[in-house]
């Protein structure tokens, strides 16, 4: 999915990562837009990530987000 909210993307990879039991990571695209996608597809094609469920509520810079 793509999105242009943080948080909502945020929300969104939390939400896979639930389902799935898998990690989740944000990405930004050379758009601007920001894309939920699993975190080992990520790895593999060396993207820089944003924001990954693997060490979700350890460090979050999201205000409000817990």
């Amino acid at each position: 999915m793509i999105f242009t909210d943080l948080a909502a993307s945020v929300e969104e990879a939390r939400y896979r990562c639930r389902e799935t039991g898998r990690p989740f990571a944000v990405v930004q695209r050379n758009t601007g837009d920001l894309a939920v996608l699993t975190e080992q597809w990520v790895m593999r094609k060396q993207l820089r990530v944003m924001y990954s469920t693997r060490h979700d509520r350890v460090h979050t810079v999201l205000p409000g987000i817990k």
